[in-house]
Order: structure tokens, then C-alpha cells, then sequence
């Protein structure tokens, strides 16, 4: 795929996701009149809608020459943010089936977002 626009890709992408959530949530309301799956519906639109409408953004900075610099924005790859999730996974299920086992999440949860600010803070 030489010669195709990424950041271009990206947000029309997004706003043909949110056209077709749109579209799937006004036929769904129609066939069943269920007013939750209908919001479901519309937020799911709403977000990739902002989600397009913001990465549309970013590229017309970038085309004008007022973006940023692509290495100082996007952070390293990394896999503190797995562990986030795998902690505060941890932790609601632990709320749930009671609070010993929470602990074991809340702990890799602090773990991993210390690690994640530390390795942020290296990079800036």
C-alpha cells in the first residue's frame, strides 16, 4: 500500500464506523423499540465519531505543518498497559467475590501504572 495517506485512512475509517453504527442503530430502534440497545447503539456511533473527528483534526495540523513531532507524541510500545488492565481486571473481581482478592489486583495495579509513569517520565 505505497502511497496511501495512513493518517487520512485513519479517520475516514472512523467516520464510516460511526455512519454505519448510526445507521444500525435507527433500524434497530425501528425493528424492536428497545430503548438500551438503541443508546448502545448511538454512543458506539458518538464515539467513533469522535474518534474520526479528532484524528481529522490532527491530520489537517500535521498537512499545515503545526503538528507535532510523531516521536515526541506517540509513547514507546510497552506492556504496562496490559498490566493495568490485568489489575484493575483483577481488582473488580476481587470487589466482587470478596476483598482478599482484590488485593493481589490493586497491588498490580499500583505496580504497573508506577512502572508506566517511571517509563514515561525517562522518555520526556
Amino acid at each position: 500500500m505505497s502511497g496511501v495517506d495512513d493518517q487520512a485512512f485513519s479517520w475516514k475509517m472512523f467516520a464510516g464506523i460511526s455512519v454505519f453504527m448510526a445507521v444500525i442503530g435507527v433500524v434497530y430502534w425501528f425493528a424492536s423499540y428497545e430503548p438500551a440497545g438503541t443508546v448502545m447503539l448511538g454512543l458506539a456511533a458518538a464515539l467513533a465519531g469522535l474518534c474520526g473527528v479528532y484524528l481529522r483534526v490532527e491530520h489537517e495540523r500535521a498537512d499545515s505543518g503545526a503538528g507535532h513531532d510523531e516521536k515526541q507524541y506517540l509513547p514507546h510500545s510497552s506492556l504496562w498497559p496490559f498490566g493495568i488492565a490485568v489489575g484493575a481486571l483483577l481488582a473488580a473481581n476481587g470487589a466482587i467475590v470478596g476483598f482478599a482478592f482484590a488485593i493481589p489486583g490493586v497491588v498490580l495495579l499500583m505496580f504497573a501504572i508506577a512502572g508506566f509513569v517511571a517509563q514515561t517520565r525517562r522518555r520526556a
